[in-house]
């Protein structure tokens, strides 16, 4: 079963927010079209590539979607693009704020010939502010790079509040797709990098908040029981051990009985984190896994990609799928939710820049003259 089958989906966004967010859209069984320039999105370029205009990026996300090329700053391409919105359900645009409404294609213009549209904004800090940012300006902005509780800056590896801002579309979509069918009418959702890096530091923020109250310290992310500690060979181990009867076993685990009673002694927090780590350093990491065996008290090593990927744990998953193309065999990691009675699956490797642009006009009702006519100009 198709979860979203007979749901048509435009993605003209450009970046990894809104492609990743169509990404799934599509996996889930929706007909998305995903609209380019002529010049094609930045990404079909980013090291390393498959093939020209091929990245393995652009591989991952903007599979299970069919492609057109189309320039809107003709009147032909507009006429395209509007013509496509009137028959979806879904639109999916990354532009900064007032960009599309040059075009008349911005809400107000579009709901006026489907009022039943999904039409789905993400950008950096929403609809009032024309700034253009990426994750690692945004994490910045929202307070997510310090990171280690003494204002160190780091860059993480993981685009968060652009992976989070795709999820936080795909969840908005799918409440105003629900909402429709009991008013018939769509709507316009803002979904924004800034909002959605604040509202993650949700914790945070009430710790912040409740200790300007209080005059308490801020508790901060760590402790000497929730930690990251660096082993005998420089590799690591997490230590979550925040309910009592799992640092009571992390400290049978050490050979420090007498730290038992001590879990909350934060005055001396220091103290205890320093005492651990000098324990944990005297082993390799393999040492204390082997220790630790097949017990269960949140004590787990910090591995590399490659090792997660090849683990136990993501392969009782089922989340990495291999299929295969014409450009040989490629390699993807699917969606995290599964579902009873739907699966998401590959069934279309990424298309070439404009790969389905004639397909899709013929569905529209364009003839080959049109279609012709229409390139001349430079509009496709």
């Amino acid at each position: 079963m198709n979860l979203l089958e007979g749901i048509k989906v435009v993605d003209f966004s450009k970046w990894l927010p809104g492609q990743y967010c169509g990404m799934l859209l599509g996996d889930y069984g929706a007909d998305v079209i995903k609209i380019e320039d002529l010049a094609g999105d930045a990404t079909r370029r980013f090291w390393p590539e498959k093939a020209p205009g091929m990245s393995y990026w652009h591989l991952m996300l903007n599979r299970n979607k069919r492609g057109v090329a189309l320039n809107i700053k003709k009147e032909g391409g507009r006429q395209i693009l509007q013509r496509l919105l009137a028959e979806a359900d879904v639109f999916l645009e990354g532009f900064r704020s007032g960009y599309l409404a040059r075009y008349g294609l911005d809400y107000a213009s579009v709901r006026r010939f489907n009022p039943r549209l999904v039409y789905c904004s993400i950008t950096g800090f929403g609809q009032n502010c024309h700034k253009p940012a990426h994750d690692l300006n945004v994490i910045g902005l929202a307070g997510l790079n310090s990171l280690d509780d003494v204002g160190g800056a780091c860059v993480s590896e993981v685009q968060v509040s652009a992976i989070g801002s795709g999820l936080s579309a795909l969840s908005g979509i799918a409440l105003a797709l629900l909402a429709r069918e009991r008013t018939g009418k769509g709507q316009h959702l803002d979904v924004n990098l800034y909002a959605t890096a604040l509202s993650m530091q949700v914790t945070g923020i009430s710790s912040l908040w409740g200790c300007a109250e209080t005059g308490d310290k801020p508790f901060g992310r760590t402790a000497h029981y929730y930690n990251i500690y660096q082993t005998k060979d420089g590799r690591y181990l997490t230590v979550g051990t925040i309910e009592p009867k799992f640092w009571q076993r992390f400290c049978d685990l050490i050979g420090c009985p007498e730290l038992e009673k001590r879990q909350y002694d934060f005055a001396h927090g220091d103290e205890l984190k320093n005492l651990v780590a000098a324990k944990i350093a005297a082993k390799t990491q393999a040492e204390w896994l082997e220790l630790i065996g097949g017990a269960e008290f949140c004590v787990t090593p910090v591995c590399s990609l490659d090792e997660a990927l090849q683990s136990r744990l993501t392969q009782q998953e089922n989340i990495l799928q291999t299929a295969d193309c014409d450009l040989g065999s490629l390699r993807y990691v699917g969606g995290p939710v599964k579902f009873s009675a739907g699966a998401g699956k590959i069934a279309r490797r990424a298309p070439f820049l404009g790969e389905h642009t004639a397909a899709v006009l013929r569905e529209l009702g364009y003839d080959e003259q049109t279609v012709a006519d229409l390139r001349q100009e430079g509009a496709i």
